[in-house]
């Protein structure tokens, strides 16, 4: 039997994606508590470096598609645009005009919204509508003519930091909600976005300090940089939620370092879209999980790589489809008796469905073994499930 665990997972998976965030983060509050004068020149170095890391973060993200990165970007440097010009036009005041005090309230929302509208690629194609909204804003703040907020209203005219009341409240909701959001799901570019978010938190907290409002600024711009570099870097050839290696490395590695004799097994977890209805996503991940295992347990020589939502790649090494299949089947054999418990009122006993498929010398590539394995498994299973078949 298998047993569903959910505390401890999460919180290891929480702190290993975190890690380039945190990191980050830790080495500009270092540096920003552990100086004493904030020179002219120093700041004009950090405002620099500032400037390049949003157009670097802008045209990687670009470039790879990560459309939440690259909006988030944007917001940062428009907010640092804006502050930076009421400072230029109040002096010292500029704590008290309108504009700064509604950017502030509307600085954390507008990541976050930016993260959750294109966190999914298939959402990049409405990424230039956000930037109407957020130029609206920035003009919006622009043309307000009055330079005081209503010095009358106590909640608009006392601050915390540099945040009034309002502003404050919105900011640590929006953090709030980021931050169970990475919790939640546990990713890399959820992670970014809470700890960037945080860092712009302070920037503005601070904003009073050119030197420290320019510094964390950047630090929200650099976590976002390099988290995306890391994501794009890691994905390439592992699957992020299961950490485990991908169709791709699979690709590669039977390219470069199998021998000529190989077989494969695509196996697919019957009735899945059904059961991920039922139990949601975070539950059915660790289900592949406690598959994985089970697996493993089964036969500790296959190698395993995530194919789909769905679906795992088993790859038998110096064996042809004949002998491949009875290792397959007897992996079949070990998850249908297998009891997998989420709860004290679900025990599930689940089966799969997989297709053998052999190398052979006409095939390309490792992708044409894993084609022909698909295409078989497919006609298959339009009669039955719970099997193994050979292509």
């Amino acid at each position: 039997m298998s047993k569903l665990e959910l505390g401890l997972e999460k919180l290891i998976i929480f702190n290993k994606n975190a890690i380039v965030p945190i990191l980050v983060l830790s080495i500009f509050l270092v540096y920003f508590f552990s100086i004493d004068d904030f020179s002219e020149e120093h700041y004009r170095i950090i405002h620099a470096l500032f400037i390049g890391s949003v157009g670097l973060a802008v045209v990687v993200a670009g470039y790879f598609r990560i459309i939440s990165t690259l909006l988030m970007s944007s917001v940062i440097y428009a907010g640092y645009l804006v502050i930076n010009n009421l400072r230029y036009i109040y002096g010292e005041d500029y704590i008290f005009s309108a504009g700064y005090n509604i950017w502030c309230a509307l600085q954390l929302p507008d990541m976050l919204l930016a993260y959750f509208i294109f966190k999914k690629k298939d959402n990049g194609r409405y990424w230039s509508w956000f930037y109407v909204f957020l130029l609206a804003q920035t003009a919006w703040i622009e043309r307000l003519p009055d330079y005081e907020l209503v010095k009358d209203s106590y909640h608009f005219y006392k601050h915390i930091g540099m945040f009034n009341y309002p502003a404050l409240y919105i900011s640590v909701i929006s953090m709030l909600i980021l931050f169970v959001s990475h919790i939640g799901r546990g990713r890399i570019l959820s992670a970014a976005a809470f700890f960037s978010s945080l860092a712009a938190f302070m920037g503005i907290y601070f904003s009073d300090n050119l030197f420290a409002f320019c510094l964390f600024f950047w630090a929200a711009v650099l976590i976002l940089l390099l988290a995306t570099l890391y994501y794009v870097y890691y994905i390439r050839s592992r699957d992020e939620e299961l950490d485990m290696e991908n169709w791709h490395a699979y690709c590669r590695e039977a390219e470069s370092k199998y021998p000529l004799k190989y077989s494969i097994a695509i196996m697919y977890i019957d009735e899945y879209d059904r059961l991920q209805k039922r139990f949601g996503h975070r539950k059915m991940l660790l289900l592949k999980k406690m598959f994985l295992t089970q697996i493993k347990k089964a036969d500790k020589e296959v190698l395993i790589y995530n194919y789909k939502k769905d679906a795992f790649i088993l790859a038998f090494k110096n064996e042809n489809a004949a002998e491949s299949f009875v290792r397959a089947e007897n992996i079949r054999r070990v998850l249908a008796k297998s009891i997998f418990i989420f709860n004290e009122n679900n025990h599930l006993q689940l089966t799969v469905s997989q297709c053998v498929s052999e190398k052979k010398r006409s095939d390309a590539d490792a992708e044409a073994v894993l084609k022909r394995a698909e295409t078989n498994l497919q006609k298959a299973c339009k009669f039955t499930r719970n099997i193994t078949v050979k292509a």
